[in-house]
């Protein structure tokens, strides 16, 4: 496969002002020489102007920058030519360059040969795919530390000090007539044990990245029409819930992707919880204490121009021990004395809202954003990781929980070093110096075209 050259757009096929086409490959240079017509020879790493032709005239005006091998993306000979970005001219182009034997790439196929040319490790790699594919901002943040290396480097941490302790220990083996101890069992199976929390630490900021980058499922609940709607709409800054003045409107759960601090949420607009008047409206309500009990966080709405009721005590009560804020909403319509007794009748300290106008809109974002801050206070040193990452870690867990069974049983060295070079060999997975190939293929082709 490395032996032929790849060509693809990076940018949509979309009219726009440019667009970019990728070329990597031995013939890289050729191919281009044919078709791309300018003044002088093509320098790597420069900007050359001029027009990109065949046997029957002008294609379109470009710009080419052609990159040597190994200083480029690929670690190949490459090229990206920046043309106008209609369509019709970008699939003149890749015709063009079909017909000097360049084939189109498949996914994410520039990216697995800068990997296969020693470019990028695979957690590098794919956090490349996660900064194009990433819904909020913290993912951005997180996966641009990951593309520069910061869990492939604890990842070769650990990996240098399973290979002292597997040194240490096979150093013991080749002195065993001798009775000389290189490495005590006590000394060995305190190293195991702070590689096993080395590990451990490793895969649960693992897993708080993973449960991040599927959103924070944050929920909205209340009684019928206290304007949970209203709120979600406003949020979202688009009229994505149907508002009415007739209490259980909303009988569905209505769910849409949300960024609050820089954070992925999940932002749920549940039905009215209150007596249900058909059996439709109670699967509704059912629904919505479920969702409730499944959401991280929760935003319970009152309704300021009623006053508290029964049913706003038993969400209160439902919901005490889940993180929360609680809204008093329709302020702009409530009487100043009916908001401040039910303030004073309220467990915590509630903001004060209003749908209508907005008021406290900014309050609850900010409250909203630091409350799950706390929660995920390991956020800012968590990896965005997927099962396959997950799945090593926790094998290799399971492995150095082996691995100090046996010193502490005192078995041979060579039991104890077989397991140790096993930990090693499923630490290199997760960096892909030890892949099967078609766990390659699963990574790369979650890509897009040209990249």
């Amino acid at each position: 496969m490395l032996d032929e050259t790849i060509c693809a757009p990076s940018t949509p096929p979309v009219n726009s002002p440019i667009a970019i086409i990728r070329i990597s490959g031995s013939d890289t240079y050729r191919a281009i020489s044919s078709l791309f017509r300018t003044s002088g020879e093509l320098k790597p790493r420069h900007a050359h102007y001029g027009t990109l032709a065949d046997h029957n005239g002008p294609v379109d005006d470009a710009v080419v920058i052609y990159y040597r091998s190994p200083q480029s993306y690929t670690g190949e000979d490459m090229a990206e030519i920046l043309c106008h970005g209609n369509p019709i001219i970008v699939r003149k182009i890749l015709i063009l360059l079909n017909n000097r034997g360049v084939r189109m790439a498949e996914p994410g196929e520039f990216t697995k040969r800068a990997f296969l040319n020693g470019k990028v490790d695979l957690t590098e790699a794919e956090a490349i795919n996660h900064i194009i594919t990433a819904k909020s901002e913290w993912e951005i943040e997180t996966s641009l530390r990951q593309m520069h290396g910061s869990l492939r480097s604890i990842i070769q941490d650990i990996r240098r000090r399973i290979i002292e302790l597997m040194a240490d220990i096979e150093a013991g083996i080749d002195f065993s007539d001798e009775e000389i101890d290189v490495i005590s069992p006590e000394a060995a199976l305190t190293a195991v044990e702070r590689i096993r929390a080395s590990i451990e630490d490793l895969m649960n900021r693992c897993k708080t990245g993973e449960r991040l980058s599927h959103g924070i499922d944050v929920a909205i609940t209340g009684k019928p029409n206290v304007g949970k709607s209203s709120i979600l709409n406003l949020l979202l800054n688009q009229e994505r819930a149907i508002v009415s003045s007739i209490p259980g409107t909303t009988r569905d759960i209505i769910r849409e992707p949300l960024q609050i601090g820089g954070m992925y949420v999940n932002l749920i607009d549940t039905a009215g919880i209150d007596t249900p008047g058909d059996e439709l409206e109670r699967i509704g309500i059912d629904l919505s204490h479920r969702k409730i009990e499944s959401s991280h966080f929760i935003i319970v709405v009152l309704d300021a121009s009623v006053g508290m009721s029964g049913a706003d005590r038993t969400i209160l009560g439902k919901t005490e021990n889940k993180k929360r804020v609680i809204l008093i909403n329709k302020i702009d319509i409530a009487r100043p004395g009916d908001i401040a007794g039910m303030q004073s009748a309220l467990p915590e300290e509630a903001i004060l809202f209003s749908a209508v106008t907005g008021e406290g809109m900014q309050n609850l974002k900010d409250t909203v954003s630091r409350r799950l801050k706390v929660e995920f206070v390991e956020m800012e040193n968590s990896f965005i990781a997927d099962m396959r990452i997950i799945s090593l870690l926790e094998q290799s867990v399971e492995i150095v929980k082996r691995t100090a069974g046996l010193i502490i049983g005192r078995e041979p060295g060579e039991i104890i070093s077989f397991e140790l070079r096993a930990l090693i060999d499923v630490l290199s997975e997760i960096t892909g110096e030890i892949t099967p190939e078609h766990i390659l293929d699963s990574v790369f082709n979650r890509f897009c075209i040209g990249k």
